[in-house]
C-alpha cells in the first residue's frame, strides 16, 4: 500500500503550492485507496510483494517504466492512436472503440502455434540479465499449470516450499490466466471486464474491505489537512477519464501477471495480446533484444498520475514471449527485470533438481 502520509506530505517541500495540487493529490491518494484497499495484508500479500519487488502503484497506477533502456535498440513501429471506452466497473458500455493493428495480428499469429509443451509447472529467474539465467535477490518463481503459484529466495527454499504445500497465491494467477484464455475468442469487452477484476478474490468481502480502506484515507487526511491547518474537505471523486484509465491500469497488470504466469502457453499469450490491443494507451516500437526481434509495450496513465510514469513490457515479436519488464520513477534509477523461463516438472523441483 503507498503511504498516503509520504504521498501527501512531499507537497510541504514545493512551494508555492498550486492552489488545486492539494485537492489533486488527496484526489489521488482516494483513488489509490479504491485501488490498492481490496488487497488484505495476508501473508500471500507479503509474499507478493517479494516476487514482483519494485513493482507498486502510485495514486492509482502502476509506476513506471522506460519506454527506451539499456540492451534495447528501439524503432518506431506503426502504431496509430487508439481509444478504449470503459469505466472503473467495467460493463456492456465499455467496449473498446479500436484496436491496436500490431498486437490484434500477433495475437492472431500466436494464437496457432503449437501449444503441447514438456513438464507441467514453469520455473522463472527474474535478474537484471538480458543473457543470464543465473539467479539473484528475486529468487525463483514456479508456476504450475494448473494455475498455483510457489515462490522460494534460493532453490532449496522452493523446494521446500513445494515440500511443504505452501502455496503463494489466493488464485489469481489462475483467474488471470482464465481471463486471458477467455479473450482468444470471447467477446472482448466480456474479456476486459474479466481481466479487470482478475485480482480480486471472490471469497472476500470486497466492500467491507473498500469501507475499511476508504475509512483509513479520510481518517489520514483528516490528519493532514489538521496539520496544514485547513479545513478538511472531502477528496473529489475520479472523473470519466480518470476512471477508464483506472479501469484500464487493473487490465494491464492482471494481463501481465497472466503473461508471466504461463508464458510457454500460446492461448494465454494470444489472449493478453488481444486485450492489450485495446489499451488506450499502449504505444508499441519494434525493438532487439539481446539479439532477438522484440516488440516493447509501454503503457501509461496520465490522467492519473505523472505522465513520466510508464511500465514497458518487452515481449518475442514473433511468439509473444514474456522477456523483460522496465519500471522507474522519474528522476531514479531504471529497474529492469529480465525473465528466464524453463518447463519443469512439479515432481523434479519438489526433488531438488534443477534445469540450471
Amino acid at each position: 500500500m503507498v503511504d498516503e502520509m509520504d504521498l501527501l506530505s512531499g507537497l510541504k517541500a514545493a512551494e508555492p503550492v498550486r492552489p488545486r495540487a492539494f485537492e489533486e493529490a488527496r484526489a489521488m491518494l482516494k483513488a489509490a485507496m479504491a485501488t490498492e484497499g481490496v488487497v488484505p495484508e495476508t501473508k500471500t500479500a507479503v509474499r507478493r510483494r517479494a516476487r514482483w519487488g519494485m513493482r507498486r502503484t502510485v495514486g492509482v497506477v502502476a509506476v513506471g517504466a522506460a519506454a527506451a533502456a539499456v540492451a534495447l535498440v528501439i524503432t518506431p513501429a506503426s502504431a496509430p492512436g487508439h481509444h478504449a471506452a470503459a469505466t472503473g466497473k467495467p460493463s456492456a458500455k465499455a467496449a473498446p472503440a479500436a484496436v491496436n493493428p500490431i498486437l490484434a495480428q500477433l495475437s492472431a499469429d500466436v494464437k496457432v502455434l503449437p501449444a503441447k509443451e514438456p513438464g507441467n509447472a514453469t520455473l522463472e529467474v527474474r535478474n537484471q540479465s538480458p543473457t543470464s539465467d543465473a539467479m539473484g535477490a528475486n529468487g525463483v518463481d514456479l508456476y504450475t499449470d494448473d494455475g498455483a503459484y510457489y515462490w522460494g529466495f534460493t532453490q532449496s527454499d522452493l523446494s521446500q516450499t513445494l515440500a511443504e504445500g505452501e502455496v503463494a497465491s489466493d488464485g489469481q494467477f489462475q483467474r488471470d490466466i482464465a481471463a486471458a484464455l477467455y479473450a482468444v475468442n470471447g467477446d472482448i469487452t466480456t474479456a476486459r471486464a474479466k481481466m479487470s477484476v482478475a485480482n480480486l478474490d471472490p471469497g472476500v468481502n470486497q466492500k467491507a474491505l473498500q469501507a475499511q480502506a476508504d475509512k483509513t484515507a479520510i481518517e489520514k487526511l483528516k490528519a493532514i489537512d489538521k496539520q496544514r491547518g485547513i479545513l478538511y474537505t472531502p477528496p473529489k471523486p475520479l472523473t470519466p477519464s480518470q476512471k477508464k484509465e483506472q479501469t484500464d491500469n487493473l487490465i494491464w497488470m492482471n494481463a501481465t501477471d497472466a503473461l508471466m504466469a504461463a508464458p510457454t502457453n500460446p492461448q494465454v499469450r494470444a489472449g493478453v495480446l488481444r486485450i492489450m490491443a485495446t489499451m488506450p494507451n499502449v504505444k508499441v516500437t519494434t525493438t532487439s533484444t539481446a539479439g532477438q526481434s522484440t516488440l516493447t509495450l509501454a503503457d501509461s496513465w496520465p490522467e492519473l498520475a505523472d505522465p513520466g510514469l510508464v511500465e514497458s513490457l518487452v515481449i518475442n515479436s514473433e511468439t509473444g514471449m514474456p522477456i523483460a519488464m522496465f519500471n522507474r520513477d522519474p528522476g531514479q534509477p531504471l529497474n529492469a527485470t529480465y525473465y528466464h523461463t524453463f518447463r519443469v516438472t512439479v515432481a523434479s523441483i519438489k526433488a531438488g533438481k534443477f534445469p540450471f
